[in-house]
């Protein structure tokens, strides 16, 4: 294993790289609503195999149970889509390469700017941290982790607001406008 595959599996340690940003994402929106899905799901089985159990003075147990199932499910899947990506900004466009973690993210993805649409600096949703929306394909989205209950690499969020800073600096001289809106 050489010495640069050694330091982008350690998640502790930040890759220095000063043609770009290392920053850990998840897919925020989706890990909400599958977990909250399958937790009501499993909630309404637990109901239906326990009805002989249930009378009116337990609902409150049922919905301590719900909010249980949401938050094991939506840990288990925070940490099996969490990635650590270098994101660079050149004259081509937006490069991000997946250093370590999920993959269910592309190992390397290049949206070329005449292929964007917009960028949303502060997302469309309130799971997204940032979004560019593409004119064909799957619009680029970053989900960063709020707490850092999970992510042992420090500095993330001020890596990731450094990049949002020069993102949106560059892009006007390369016809990319901001959204503060959705609709685009």
């Amino acid at each position: 294993m050489s010495e640069e595959e050694k330091k982008t599996d350690d998640w502790g340690k930040t890759i220095p790289n000063p043609e770009g940003y290392t920053i850990v994402k998840y897919a925020g929106g989706w890990v909400l609503f599958i977990s909250a899905f399958v937790g009501m799901v499993f909630s309404i089985f637990i109901i239906e195999v326990f009805k002989n159990y249930y009378n009116r003075a337990s609902d409150w147990l049922l919905w301590v149970l719900f909010f249980v199932i949401c938050a094991l499910l939506w840990i288990i899947g925070f940490k099996i889509t969490v990635v650590k990506v270098n994101l660079k900004i050149s004259d081509e466009g937006l490069e991000q390469t997946r250093l370590s973690g999920s993959r269910f993210y592309p190992e390397h993805r290049l949206i070329k700017w005449e292929d964007m649409k917009c960028f949303h600096p502060y997302g469309r949703t309130r799971s997204q941290a940032f979004q560019i929306s593409v004119r064909d394909g799957m619009n680029f989205r970053i989900c960063v982790p709020e707490t850092a209950l999970f992510v042992k690499q420090k500095g993330n969020k001020d890596a990731f607001k450094e990049f949002r800073t020069v993102f949106w600096e560059t892009a006007p001289d390369h016809n990319v406008h901001v959204a503060f809106f959705a609709i685009t």
